[in-house]
């Protein structure tokens, strides 16, 4: 099993090393991640300037490059070549942070595993919940790996064995601390703490920041909020195909509408 691991928070993450070195004792570890933090990015790609690449030594790792990119940039770069061949699956993280719910749509992390899949491969994303048990879509501080490390490379074997398909994305949240279990959980929604505060003025140019640090989310049984609040871990099977599923019918409405325009 070849796999090639990434994130958005850059090449010196220890979620990023906690990986390789779980993901090492079953198959070779190539690193490709981004040269500094790209979290938030989503699926950003670099169109507008030049990529510079160096190569690093990440503990686990066959080999390592650095990219000054976006995660799509480097899922993309190690397809064309630089990791030196295919690789089975694409393995994201782990984040240093959870992506819950909505994040799916923000997330570099999300996004590098999802790339894998336009490129036919399964995708693997993973997110650990600090120490301190933040729920929030930023967090920071401490975090353990343990839980990550045990299920990571036993998830990646069965992508990577082609049993659940070559275009699903699996997204792994880890809890704090030993997860009490795992369960399958549907993704939640979270509520946004978003409001336009003026942080400066000057000569008639205004600072503002728009989102606040926290965030909360609906409490619904069955969702990867859930499984998290309650110290489980929440595995999720995410897609990349964005059209509608009742798009046919919902175009239907619409024929007659445009028909004369």
């Amino acid at each position: 099993m070849r796999v090639l691991l990434t994130n958005d928070d850059g090449i010196e993450s220890p979620g990023l090393h906690a990986l390789a070195v779980a993901l090492a004792e079953a198959a070779e570890v190539v690193v490709v991640a981004p040269w500094d933090n790209q979290s938030a990015v989503a699926r950003g790609i670099t169109i507008r300037d030049e990529l510079e690449v160096e190569a690093r030594t990440v503990p686990g790792a066959v080999e390592a490059h650095a990219l000054t990119g976006t995660p799509v940039d480097c899922v993309r770069f190690a397809d064309v070549g630089l990791a030196g061949g295919p690789f089975d699956l694409v393995v994201a993280g782990a984040n240093l942070g959870v992506n819950l719910g909505d994040d799916v749509t923000y997330s570099g992390t999300v996004a590098a595993a999802m790339e894998g899949v336009l490129l036919g491969r399964p995708g693997l994303a993973v997110s650990q919940q600090p120490d301190s048990g933040e729920i929030h879509h930023i967090a920071g501080g401490s975090y353990s790996f343990g839980t990550a490390q045990r299920l990571v490379p036993v998830l990646a074997a069965e992508l990577a064995s082609g049993r659940l398909g070559r275009d699903v994305v699996l997204n792994l949240n880890c809890p704090a601390g030993p997860a009490r279990g795992i369960r399958m959980a549907r993704l939640g929604r979270r509520i946004w703490s978003d409001q336009v505060a003026l942080v400066e003025q000057d000569n008639g140019r205004r600072r503002f920041r728009l989102y606040g640090a926290d965030s909360d989310y609906h409490r619904e049984p069955g969702t990867d909020f859930a499984a998290i609040a309650e110290g489980y871990a929440s595995l999720t099977a995410l897609h990349v195909d964005p059209e509608h599923p009742e798009g046919p019918e919902l175009l239907a409405r619409l024929d007659a509408l445009v028909a004369g325009v």
